[in-house]
């Protein structure tokens, strides 16, 4: 049998058929190859394998006893279908083959970090992973959806993962949803009616309480980031801005990491959060200020220019940001409101000093350009943010 050693892990390629004929055969295969590499792990790949009889399934039953972290991949819908039917689909980890999907033609409707969604037809939409993310963290991603979406967050979970070529997708089905930006530029009359939507999406969000038990802490992610530009940001910078991340006070509620108005789609009338494999838990201020730098920052160089991020022009992006602080702080009177401004400004600075750790496709002399600028408009006054959170 085919079979690749990876590490500890053994990758061993099933034959067309395991019935009575051949099953001793195959079991004195397998066991000896196992004996020879001595895996921690066995990966079965059934992606050739068209029939498995119960012969063939004492085989994987061993197997399991044998090494425990052993399981089956690429199973047709058939040979899924005799694992299943037998219980052994309790016993092992048994994953289906992966359907291929092509999006040549298709509407591109949002691009991110992780990937660009596609529109496949009314009733559907693919989100293409790029190709160097792994099986792994699109699965993550999946089960943060579905977390989320437990504890009362609109979000839409993907009903299946495909492959497009040599990538990954999340197929969702979402019935003539469009991006937020699309219904905004569509219908500016409505603008009012999406304003108030967006914020009350965003206040359900940050009240809403997490599984900490499933999600890593936000605050640990960006110490992360910031360590890693020690390359290019001194020892002292580094620290100060440890300092302001740490002094964030702690919350246990979702914290998205990437809301803008193409990561939210309308579907009937209401909003639904897409994109969650950056979904955390902790302090909002960590939204707030990724939302500042995009509906904000980004665009102040140069308001003529087209936001590429939000899909919307300067001004409308300005707008729907500045009703979100009116809805969520309007309480603190306008003075309030423009502190709060400032506030989550200063900070979506933080995290422009450390976008090259976010976004690692920078090289380094952009990276360089980056911390340039952030010498002359963030540092000179960021002590000022260490315990400067207060809401």
């Amino acid at each position: 049998m085919e079979h690749i050693l990876d590490g500890k892990t053994l990758t061993i390629k099933l034959p067309l058929r395991i019935d009575s004929g051949n099953a001793a055969d195959a079991e004195s295969e397998i066991f000896g190859l196992i004996g020879e590499n001595a895996p921690e792990s066995v990966v079965l790949d059934a992606e050739g394998c068209e029939y498995i009889s119960s012969a063939g399934l004492r085989i994987v039953l061993k197997l399991k006893k044998a090494v425990p972290d052993s399981k089956v991949i690429n199973a047709s819908t058939d040979v899924y279908e005799i694992f299943d039917m037998t219980g052994f689909s309790e016993i092992i980890d048994v994953k289906k083959a992966f359907r291929e999907m092509s999006v040549d033609g298709c509407e591109i409707i949002g691009q991110g970090g992780h990937g660009t969604v596609y529109r496949i037809n009314g009733d559907t939409i693919l989100k293409l992973y790029k190709e160097s993310e792994p099986l792994s963290e699109i699965e993550c991603e999946i089960e943060y959806a579905r977390n989320a979406f437990v504890s009362g967050i609109p979000t839409a979970i993907p009903f299946d993962v495909v492959k497009c070529g040599n990538c990954y997708g999340s197929v969702f089905e979402l019935i003539n949803a469009e991006t937020l930006a699309s219904a905004i530029k569509k219908n500016p009359d409505r603008f009012d009616e999406y304003s108030r939507k967006y914020a009350e999406l965003v206040n359900t969000l940050h009240t809403t309480e997490a599984d900490t038990s499933r999600l890593s802490n936000i605050k640990d992610l960006y110490n992360q980031w910031t360590d890693e530009m020690s390359g290019f940001l001194t020892a002292d910078e580094i620290e100060l801005i440890h300092k302001i991340i740490n002094s964030v006070p702690d919350r246990n509620t979702f914290v998205h990491g990437d809301i803008h108005t193409k990561n939210v789609l309308i579907q009937d009338g209401e909003l639904v959060l897409i994109d969650m494999a950056d979904i955390t838990y902790g302090h909002p201020i960590f939204d707030y200020l990724g939302m500042s730098l995009t509906h904000v920052i980004a665009g102040r160089e140069n308001p003529e220019r087209p936001h590429m991020i939000l899909d919307l022009d300067y001004e409308t992006g300005l707008r729907l940001w500045n009703d979100l602080l009116k809805a969520r702080f309007g309480s603190l009177g306008e003075e309030g409101i423009k502190q709060m401004n400032d506030l989550f400004f200063a900070f979506g600075m933080l995290k422009f000093t450390i976008a090259s750790a976010v976004n690692k496709s920078h090289d380094d002399e952009f990276v360089k350009f980056l911390v340039g600028l952030s010498r002359e408009r963030f540092f000179p006054n960021a002590e000022k943010l260490i315990g400067a959170v207060r809401f």
